[in-house]
């Protein structure tokens, strides 16, 4: 034999050494990713909250998904900064390892820092019921505000077409809320025989604020007042409180959202109107579905683009709601499982 031919066979050899090696690598990278995208992923959730009932029911709507799906979840309710600020908490669920953040942020204008640092970690962010401005997100699930909006301004301008109108505009922090007013002015502002004895924007979303702003508005003008534009139900109550405060036994059209239970009881009793329902169980387990989708890299559901501030925008998955009354309530909300009979009608209204 040969040296060169010696040689010749070393090579091939070693070729084809390299070429299994390369192989069983390419492999290995294969398996090591399908191991990845099969296994359980984990999801945190961060509400940067106000004390509405329905945020706590919708983190246990989502932790309930969660253990369906047999996947991870840790979730923080923030009401109030303290003892750590929203942006600790964000982070510290990056840090342990989560693969998506759910977020409800409680400043929309202020989440640079958060969505910067899921980056950096390689964690895709689905942003929840309130849209985050100005910032690149994975996708957005929530409520389209402007329309909901549209829906309680009609309902004011076909039912008050005339008289005193008191406009509330929820937190001015809150996109979704400037959403909502925009779209119920698109029914007030064309009436012509109204007066418009307050818009106030309602910091926070503070009942304690929307209350004295209804007491000083009523009071100045003679303690007369025709309708309210109520953003949610919680200041819906206010309002109520204050018009019970002031003694006013006129009938006063009031609207609300988030069909909260005390609000529901007012609509059975007289002493609110409307509020808008919402499925919020379906939206906490659509935010959980789709943060697993993102998690192993599978296609989202995607119904509209929402603009965020953003080139392009959002992509988003979005729900209207329901306009419940006083006529519907039994078929929307007591037929559907959402509230008894018993928790509507049961105990004394709540006023």
């Amino acid at each position: 034999m040969t040296k060169r031919s010696t040689t010749t066979r070393s090579v091939v050899c070693i070729a084809a050494c390299a070429t299994m090696l390369a192989i069983v690598c390419f492999l290995s990278a294969c398996s090591t990713q399908e191991q990845a995208k099969n296994a359980a992923p984990k999801i945190g959730v961060s509400f940067g909250v106000g004390e509405a009932a329905r945020w706590q029911n919708e983190l246990e709507y989502m932790e309930e998904r969660a253990a369906e799906l047999g996947v991870g979840i840790e979730t923080r309710l923030n009401k109030t900064d303290e003892p750590k600020t929203q942006t600790e908490d964000c982070k510290e669920l990056i840090d342990s390892g989560i693969d998506v953040l759910i977020v409800t942020p409680r400043n929309v204008d202020d989440m640079g820092e958060v969505i910067s640092y899921a980056k950096e970690h390689r964690v895709k962010v689905v942003n929840y019921a309130r849209l985050i401005t100005n910032q690149d997100l994975d996708l957005f699930v929530g409520y389209d505000s402007g329309r909901i909006g549209q829906i309680l301004g009609q309902y004011l301008s076909e039912t008050v077409y005339t008289g005193d109108y008191l406009l509330l505009q929820g937190d001015p922090g809150d996109f979704n809320a400037a959403l909502l007013y925009e779209g119920a002015m698109r029914y007030i502002e064309p009436l012509d025989d109204i007066n418009i004895i307050a818009d106030k924007a309602v910091t926070k979303w503070s009942a304690d604020e929307a209350k004295q702003i209804t007491l000083d508005a009523v009071t100045a003008n003679g303690n007369k007042v025709d309708a309210i534009l109520a953003p949610n139900d919680k200041i819906a109550g206010a309002c109520r409180a204050a018009l019970d405060e002031l003694g006013l036994t006129a009938p006063v059209v009031i609207t609300g959202m988030d069909a909260e239970l005390d609000a529901v009881r007012r609509i059975a009793a007289g002493t609110q109107n409307v509020t808008m329902y919402m499925n919020l169980k379906e939206l906490a387990n659509t935010a959980v579905n789709e943060a697993v989708n993102l998690a192993k890299d599978d296609p989202v559901n995607v119904n509209t683009k929402f603009d965020n501030g953003t080139e392009g925008g959002v992509d988003s998955n979005l729900i209207t709601g329901k306009l419940v009354t006083k006529e519907n309530i039994d078929t929307i909300l007591i037929d559907s499982g959402y509230y008894t009979k018993e928790q509507v009608y049961g105990e004394s209204p709540v006023s």
